[in-house]
């Protein structure tokens, strides 16, 4: 069973983003999300914010949750968490990027947050497709596809093999640079860690 969220961050490609919801989808949007589902020419099952960036009118067919301004989590968030609490173990999130940066690095979290709790969680734009690592996994592609491995917080004793820029029991964090920009050289790379928070980043120039 899977749930999408569809928050109002940027979308430019509605037909490739649409192309990612497959029929039987639970559909939540957050807040400004709504005008993006209306844009695919979706229905939402549930409907979730402060309505801070959506103005227009509500569907009569789909659940509402108002929620207050002042809150200590964003409307996003509190979205996952209603699509984690009604069973969904598989997550896409969309329109979970753009200008706001606080909004996409607290998105970019979330991924590890539902890793954590057994979940399979996806962030997807138009350029990126995004997911928290396990500490030993497979990434399945072609050859010279990119994939650069962020480290939201410092990783270590990390080996890459089938990369075109293998690393050995390196440690990695933040701060320097050496994380972004790998390419796969077959069709499948193998990551080892020993500690930290690693998400791939599978994304195309």
């Amino acid at each position: 069973m899977r749930a999408v969220v569809i928050s109002a961050g940027t979308i430019s490609d509605y037909e490739y983003t649409k192309g990612l919801i497959n029929d039987g989808d639970f559909i939540v949007c957050a807040d400004g999300g709504l005008a993006h589902c209306k844009e695919m020419g979706l229905k939402p099952a549930l409907i979730v914010g402060d309505f801070d960036s959506f103005s227009g009118e509500l569907p009569g067919d789909a659940e509402i949750i108002k929620l207050q301004p002042e809150k200590d989590f964003s409307d996003t968030h509190v979205a996952v968490a209603e699509a984690v609490d009604r069973g969904y173990d598989e997550l896409l999130l969309l329109g979970c990027t753009g200008t706001r940066l606080d909004h996409t690095l607290s998105n970019i979290g979330m991924l590890e947050n539902l890793r954590r709790i057994g979940k399979k969680a996806v962030l997807a734009d138009g350029h990126n497709l995004m997911h928290a690592m396990e500490k030993r996994e497979l990434i399945r592609g072609v050859p010279g596809m990119s994939v650069s491995f962020i480290p939201l917080q410092p990783v270590t004793g990390i080996t890459l093999r089938g990369f075109k820029y293998p690393l050995n029991k390196a440690d990695i964090d933040m701060y320097r640079s050496i994380w972004l920009s790998n390419v796969l050289a077959s069709d499948v790379g193998e990551v080892t860690f020993d500690s930290g928070v690693l998400i791939a980043d599978i994304y195309n120039d």
